[in-house]
């Protein structure tokens, strides 16, 4: 029994020994990355509804700096103007400074102040010595949502990790060639915005057999509105809206994707992801990231019923 104990104390100063070893190997690395070029990142996704419309402006900061910690831009001037047919029609639509970078323009439906689908806008921005200017088409979106309902379905493995009620949508593709969605879920009015539930459609989420104009398929209709690891409850609310996106704005989320989910052994080197708004002063010493897109949106929402 001695030897026995002997040999465990043996093996136990073993372990701490080589761990102390281990531990002491351990050096902290600073990265300081520095910043070669700042940019000035728009937020520019608004829609036709009789809302306040945002659009964000900030300044970007290091790869290793904390999100959320990024300048807000206050003193720009941000215009929106409807170029349909080549020219310049109606008076400019004027986005002004609210706080911390946001920049707002409320609809006025009674003199026709409105954004209008089929028309096309530039928006132009300037900001100190800089001006940038995009463009984007209001398309419209679906015309046809049937219903939306949960149903009940019993947890017994992945996805369904618990037992519940989950969301499905009956909606329809506008028919007609290129058109892109982005389905957007709210529940109790809280967006699901992680990069995991950004649910984007090409027509009914399957074309490449020339299908168009029916029922967007299962992942779209269901998968991607869901959180399989919380399921709805009785009382709950849940909203979806359809926007229309660009097909440009479609790809553009794509390469979003993409970058987020760059990682583990054979990850590439980030990249910056192009912008469709362009920095007319070709001198000027700061870089434009972020995206521009109109959106003409058609909902619906309801109560969770058990």
């Amino acid at each position: 029994m001695e030897l026995t104990h002997m040999k465990r104390l043996l093996y136990l100063i073993t372990i701490l020994f080589l761990g102390g070893n281990f531990s002491a190997c351990e050096d902290i690395i600073q990265v300081n990355v520095e910043q070669k070029q700042k940019k000035i990142v728009i937020d520019a996704f608004i829609d036709n509804r009789h809302q306040t419309q945002t659009i964000r402006l900030i300044e970007s900061i290091p790869f290793f700096d904390i999100p959320g910690t990024e300048p807000p831009l206050t003193t720009a001037n941000v215009v929106l103007v409807d170029t349909t047919g080549g020219g310049i029609s109606g008076a400019p639509i004027i986005f002004k400074h609210d706080s911390m970078g946001y920049y707002r323009w409320t609809p006025n439906p009674a003199t026709g102040d409105t954004l209008k689908v089929g028309h096309s806008y530039a928006l132009i921005i300037v900001e100190g010595t800089d001006t940038l200017i995009g463009g984007a088409t209001l398309n419209p979106t679906i015309s046809r949502i049937d219903s939306l309902r949960t149903l009940p379905v019993e947890g017994n493995g992945p996805p369904f990790i618990d037992t519940g009620r989950y969301c499905e949508i009956f909606a329809y593709d506008l028919p007609g060639t290129e058109n892109y969605y982005w389905l957007k879920t709210f529940r109790n009015d809280t967006f699901l915005s992680t990069i995991n539930k950004l649910n984007l459609s090409q027509d009914m989420g399957n074309n490449s057999n020339g299908q168009d104009g029916g029922l967007f398929i299962y992942p779209i209709r269901f998968s991607n509105l869901n959180e399989f690891l919380r399921p709805y409850r009785d009382g709950e609310k849940v909203r979806v809206e359809i926007h229309s996106i660009s097909r440009f704005a479609y790809f553009w989320f794509q390469l979003v994707v993409n970058q987020s989910n760059n990682g583990g052994l054979f990850a590439t080197p980030p990249v910056n992801i192009q912008s469709n708004l362009f920095m007319l002063n070709k001198n000027s010493k700061r870089g434009v990231a972020g995206f521009f897109n109109i959106a003409a949106v058609n909902s619906i929402e309801m109560i969770v019923k058990e």
